[in-house]
C-alpha cells in the first residue's frame, strides 16, 4: 500500500512540475520547458559553484544519450533560458548574473567539444577537462568586481552621511559581536569607575594630552631629515640675509647687528610657516579623528601649533646659546618681552593655519596657491628688512601685515639700541583677534565636512 502512495505522490510531483514549467515556458516543448524551470533556481542563488549548473545539464543531456548537435543546442538553449528567467525574477548583482552566464557558456563549450570529438557518458561522475581551469579566472574576476562594488557603495553611504550631518553605521560582522561585547563591558566599568569630582574640563584637557601623544609618535615615525631640518632650515635663511648684507657691506641695522637680526627674523618666519602649512594639512590627514566628540579641527590645530612651537623655542636656545659662545650672536635685552612676542607670533600662525585649513576644505584646490601666499607675506613682514629701512612712501605696504608689528615689537624688546617707530601692538592685536574669530568660525563651518569620506 505505501509503495502505491509513493508511486502516486511521484506522480504527482511531476505533474506539478510539468504544469508549473508549461506555465511559465508554454512554447517549449514539456520536456524543455521542465529543464528550464529547473534551472531558474541558477539564477537566484548567491552560490558562485558552477557544479550545480553542470549537473542540471548533464542530468539534462542523461536523457538523450544519443542526441544530435541540434537536439543538444536546443537542450543549452532551454538551460540557458531557465537562468536568465531566475535572474529577472529575483533582480540578483549585475556582476553575479553575469558569472552565472559565463559559467554556463564554459560549460557548455567543453562539454561540446568533448561530445564532438567522440561521445561521452554523461553519467553524474562526469566532469569536462579543464572545467577547475576555466572556472578559477572567473571566479576571481567576479570576487574582484564584487569587491570594487562594496567598497563604492560604501563611500557613496558615507558622503550622503555626511552631506547630511548623521552618523554613518556599519553592520557588525557575527564574528565580532563578542569583541564588541567585551568592549562595551570594559567601557561601562571605566564610566562606572570614574569619580563624581571630575571637573567638567578634565576629559578635553586629556583629549589634548592623548592627541599630543600621537602626534609625537607621528613625528617620530617620519624622516629623521624631517627633524634635522628645523634646525638648518633657519640656519641657511641666516647664512643668505647675512651674506647679503655683509656683502654690501652692512654689519648692523638701525643698531642691531645683522648676524642676531638675520637669526630673530629667520627663525621665527620658519616656526609661523610650518604652524600655518601644518595645521593645514591636519584638517585633512588626521580628519578620521573628528569622529570622537572631543576633537575638533582646531584642536588637531592647536596640537600642531603647540609642537612646532616647542620644537622652535629649542631652536631659538640652540642658536642663541651657541650663536653667543662663537660670539655671532648677542643676547636679548628683555627676555620676557622676547618670549612674550615669540609667543604672539607662532600663536598668529595658528590662527592663519586653521583659517587655511578651513578653506582647504571648502575648496580644495586652495593649498596650491598658500605657497605664494606664505612668500608675499614673508616679504611683507619684515622678516628680511623692518620698515624703517624703506622710504616714507613705501612703509605702508610693509605695515598692513600684523607679523611685520610683531617681528618689529620682537626685535625692539631683543635689542636695547632699536625701538620700532612704526609697529604699533594694538594693531597686531585687533588684527589677531580678528584672525582667532575668523578661525573659529571657519573651523565650525567645516566641521561635518572634514569627517572622513
Amino acid at each position: 500500500m505505501s509503495r502505491t502512495e509513493d508511486r502516486i505522490a511521484q506522480w504527482r510531483a511531476r505533474r506539478e512540475q510539468q504544469d508549473a514549467a508549461r506555465a511559465a515556458h508554454g512554447d517549449l516543448p514539456i520536456d524543455l520547458a521542465v529543464i528550464a524551470s529547473k534551472a531558474e533556481a541558477l539564477g537566484s542563488s548567491d552560490s558562485e559553484d558552477a557544479d550545480p549548473i553542470l549537473a542540471l545539464v548533464l542530468e539534462s543531456l542523461s536523457g538523450q544519450p544519443s542526441a544530435t548537435v541540434g537536439e543538444r543546442r536546443r537542450i543549452y538553449d532551454a538551460v540557458a533560458r531557465g537562468v536568465e528567467r531566475g535572474i529577472d525574477g529575483s533582480d540578483p548583482q549585475s556582476d553575479y548574473a553575469e558569472l552565472r552566464r559565463r559559467q554556463l557558456r564554459t560549460i557548455v563549450r567543453l562539454i561540446e567539444v568533448e561530445a564532438r570529438a567522440g561521445g561521452s557518458d554523461f553519467g553524474p561522475a562526469y566532469r569536462p577537462e579543464g572545467l577547475d581551469e576555466a572556472m578559477k579566472p572567473l571566479v576571481d574576476g567576479y570576487r574582484r568586481r564584487r569587491a570594487l562594488s562594496d567598497k563604492a557603495e560604501i563611500s557613496r553611504a558615507r558622503r550622503q552621511a555626511v552631506l547630511a550631518d548623521e552618523a554613518y553605521t556599519i553592520a557588525i560582522p557575527v564574528e565580532e559581536e563578542p569583541d564588541l561585547v567585551h568592549l562595551r563591558d570594559i567601557l561601562a566599568r571605566v564610566d562606572a569607575g570614574r569619580s563624581a569630582s571630575d571637573s567638567h574640563d578634565r576629559p578635553r584637557w586629556r583629549a589634548l594630552r592623548a592627541l599630543l601623544q600621537y602626534q609625537f609618535v607621528i613625528l617620530k615615525s617620519e624622516s629623521r631629515l624631517a627633524l634635522v631640518w628645523t634646525l638648518i632650515g633657519p640656519a641657511v635663511l641666516i647664512a643668505l640675509l647675512m651674506s647679503a648684507y655683509f656683502i654690501s657691506g652692512i654689519h648692523t641695522i638701525l643698531n642691531m647687528d645683522v648676524p642676531t637680526f638675520a637669526m630673530t627674523g629667520s627663525t621665527t618666519w620658519f616656526m609661523f610657516r610650518n604652524i600655518i602649512f601644518r595645521t593645514t594639512a591636519s584638517f585633512h590627514a588626521q580628519r578620521t579623528l573628528l569622529n570622537f566628540r572631543a576633537y575638533t579641527p582646531a584642536m588637531l590645530g592647536i596640537t600642531q601649533g603647540l609642537i612646532y612651537m616647542g620644537a622652535y623655542s629649542v631652536v631659538y636656545l640652540v642658536l642663541i646659546g651657541g650663536g653667543h659662545l662663537a660670539g655671532m650672536f648677542t643676547l636679548p635685552a628683555n627676555l620676557p618681552g622676547v618670549v612674550f612676542w615669540i609667543v604672539c607670533i607662532g600663536l598668529c600662525g595658528l590662527a592663519i593655519g586653521v583659517i587655511f585649513g578651513s578653506i582647504s576644505v571648502l575648496w580644495p584646490y586652495f593649498p596650491r596657491f598658500a605657497p605664494a601666499i606664505e612668500r608675499a607675506l614673508q616679504i611683507m613682514s619684515s622678516v628680511i628688512l623692518v620698515s624703517e629701512q624703506l622710504p616714507v612712501q613705501y612703509r605702508p605696504f610693509v605695515l598692513w601685515s600684523p607679523l611685520a608689528h610683531a617681528e618689529q615689537l620682537l626685535r625692539s624688546a631683543y635689542f636695547e639700541g632699536y625701538k620700532s617707530e612704526d609697529a604699533d601692538p594694538r594693531y597686531f592685536f585687533i588684527c589677531f583677534g580678528l584672525l582667532v574669530l575668523a578661525a573659529i568660525v571657519g573651523q565650525r563651518l567645516v566641521r561635518s565636512r572634514s569627517t572622513p569620506l
